[in-house]
């Protein structure tokens, strides 16, 4: 039985990228857990709610300052993988633009820190020196992002995941001091900071890289690839910042008709449903996204798809069956006995995340394969959906309603692309 275990690892790729992301994303969740923990005894449910907000303009901000290039970069370092000059051209184009608008961005947010502090928070709080240090730490973010995309599309698995591993014991422990010094003040400060760390983090496992950096800094940035990560820059600017305000507006529309505490159990709902997609999406990020990307064969989207669904997601639905029995336990430990009102939410959020992972998976063949037309349509149906849903079923059973809004989305989202890509999923497979 060991041997043809061994033998199973030795021959899958995914499930080797899969188990050791397994690791990284274990540390993950066990860090986040005790800062959601910290969270819950210094901050409780409203001021959850409130660091939900902040952390949806952070995710907006930092797709903004990255000119919503990622995706695109991780697409051509793989396929510039084994022509050094256009690496390096790549390289210093997607490293030197997006700083700079970075810059000029967060100085931008600096300046007009109060009239975001009345949109994002519309609360009667003053949060202007958090807005103001989130504008100063833009930048560095931008860097840190874009490094490890790069690293991701040359398919240097590991060093990607131990330096997320690194990133995420040292934001605990900053955000575990920083909570209890300060409370709510305290885990903000600790949002925004965290991504000064991750970028000293990343530099240190780089090091050995700065001789050739100095080489790579000194090239213009490439005309030729700017347009071609034109068409990711669009697409993903208009998801990835688009996404984050309607998930404000749905906590403010959540707070507005059930309260902030149910706007908070909400958020401690999202923030349990982060913890266990980590997994799912790290996988795609780290190994479906660059297979697609550079795969040449008609029936690839077919392979990848069955891979994925035959090994990653059944183990997926097991652990979405166990959060669900389990979930009076969990949120003890990882809350506490406060937010036990959240419960009838899981449910809904739970069926929700499986339809959302087997969803993405096709998702990302729009990304890999640079369809700018589809991916827009089927993210405005996507967001137009889940934010009016939201809306009429908040209206009529509370913050629960969120949770059957955000099934109801993905179900739709998911028949949307089985139909789009019906040809490439359902037809008879050819030989490449």
């Amino acid at each position: 039985m060991l041997r043809f275990v061994r033998k199973l690892f030795a021959q899958n790729i995914l499930l080797q990228v899969g188990s050791l992301n397994s690791l990284a994303i274990g540390v993950r969740v066990v860090c986040g857990l005790i800062t959601s923990k910290l969270i819950a005894i210094y901050v409780g449910a409203s001021g959850m709610a409130i660091l939900g907000d902040l952390r949806n303009f952070m995710s907006s901000l930092q797709s903004l300052g990255q000119l919503g290039i990622s995706n695109g970069v991780i697409k051509y370092a793989a396929t510039y993988k084994k022509e050094e000059k256009q690496l390096r051209a790549l390289v210093a184009t997607v490293l030197k633009l997006p700083f700079l608008v970075s810059l000029g961005l967060g100085i931008l947010v600096v300046i007009a820190a109060p009239q975001f502090n009345r949109l994002i928070f519309d609360i009667g709080t003053d949060f202007t020196t958090i807005i103001r240090l989130a504008g100063i730490a833009l930048p560095l973010f931008t860097l840190q992002t874009l490094l490890l995309n790069i690293l991701n599309g040359l398919g240097d698995y590991r060093r990607v995941i131990f330096i997320n591993l690194s990133v995420n014991l040292a934001g605990m422990l900053l955000s575990v001091v920083l909570i209890i010094w300060y409370s709510l003040w305290g885990a903000m400060l600790a949002v925004v900071v965290a991504g000064i760390l991750a970028l000293g983090i990343t530099l240190f496992f780089l090091r050995k890289y700065f001789e050739n950096a100095k080489a790579v800094f000194g090239l213009k940035a490439d005309v030729q690839i700017l347009k071609k990560l034109g068409s990711y820059a669009f697409m993903s600017l208009f998801s990835a910042v688009a996404a984050p305000w309607v998930y404000i507006a749905i906590r403010q529309y959540i707070i507005a008709t059930d309260g902030i505490e149910q706007a908070g159990y909400w958020d401690a709902m999202l923030r349990l449903s982060d913890y266990y997609l980590m997994f799912a999406t790290s996988v795609l990020t780290l190994y479906v996204l660059p297979k697609l990307a550079s795969a040449t064969g008609k029936n690839q989207l077919r392979r990848v798809t069955l891979d994925f669904y035959k090994s990653i997601l059944p183990f997926f639905a097991l652990c979405l069956i166990a959060i669900f029995l389990l979930k009076g336990f969990i949120i003890r430990l990882v809350y506490d006995a406060s937010f036990l009102e959240m419960r009838p939410i899981f449910i809904w959020q739970l069926a929700g995340d499986l339809i959302r992972v087997a969803s993405l998976v096709i998702a990302y063949e729009i990304i890999a394969k640079n369809k700018v037309k589809t991916f827009v349509i089927t993210q405005i149906v996507s967001l137009s959906i889940i934010y009016f849903s939201s809306v009429w079923l908040v209206s009529h059973y509370g913050f629960v309603g969120a949770g059957m809004a955000h099934l109801f989305s993905y179900s739709l989202y998911l028949l949307v692309l089985l139909g789009i890509f019906r040809k490439e999923l359902f037809s008879r497979p050819s030989t490449d």
